[in-house]
């Protein structure tokens, strides 16, 4: 008898949760602002073009510059991009941030969108976020606010701005529902006439009603 086929169970990896997924979308869109041209940053590093407001040339290979990009799929792609690169932090080095309070996921989020899944798995960020050390990763996004070694005051407030910082967003512990759509109104009912006021006016003049 021949033995039955395995089959390959294939895991797919979770970056963001819904909650994660939401603001990281406002994070980053909040941040990189929106350019439908493609074009060299001067404070990206050679041959980086970029997009979109956050989509590069490693996003899209074929990308050059003077390219124009509709603002719709703009739109489309950068509500996708925090999410494919949280799961290039799951996969390196993160499983379960997924499970981490959603403005946590969103900072780390952003922080790989700007600088690329390494600066966390690749420095002493990812190991304290395994471990627990909480404020000690999240501190230590301050320390990337140069580009092209110089020190850049937009990185610097893109870390620690209070209401939108990265920092303060990977300490948060509160949880985020995501709003549920209200049901549209149902049609109000049409009003329903009497037979008599159906009735032709020529009718109606007949009977002597006005």
């Amino acid at each position: 008898m021949a033995e039955p086929s395995k089959t390959k169970t294939v895991t797919r990896t979770v970056g963001l949760s819904a909650a994660g997924a939401v603001l990281a979308g406002q994070l980053v869109a909040h941040w990189e602002g929106m350019s439908t041209v493609a074009k060299h940053e001067k404070f990206d590093p050679p041959g980086v073009i970029t997009v979109c407001g956050g989509i590069t040339n490693y996003d899209w290979p074929w990308l050059k510059p003077g390219m124009k990009i509709p603002e719709e799929k703009c739109m489309q792609e950068l509500q996708k991009l925090p999410q494919r690169y949280a799961v290039k932090v799951a996969q390196k080095c993160l499983p379960d941030l997924s499970t981490f309070p959603p403005y946590r996921q969103a900072a780390i989020a952003s922080f790989a969108v700007n600088l690329g899944p390494d600066r966390i798995c690749g420095t002493s960020i990812g190991p304290d976020l395994r471990a627990g050390r909480v404020k000690e990763a999240c501190d230590a996004m301050v320390k990337y606010v140069n580009a092209n070694g110089k020190y850049m005051t937009g990185l610097y407030r893109r870390r620690t701005d209070a209401m939108w910082g990265e920092r303060p967003w990977c300490l948060r512990e509160d949880d985020f529902v995501v709003p549920t759509p209200k049901p549209a109104p149902a049609p109000a009912p049409r009003p329903v006439q009497s037979w008599w006021a159906r009735l032709p006016s020529s009718l109606l003049k007949l009977f002597g009603a006005n």
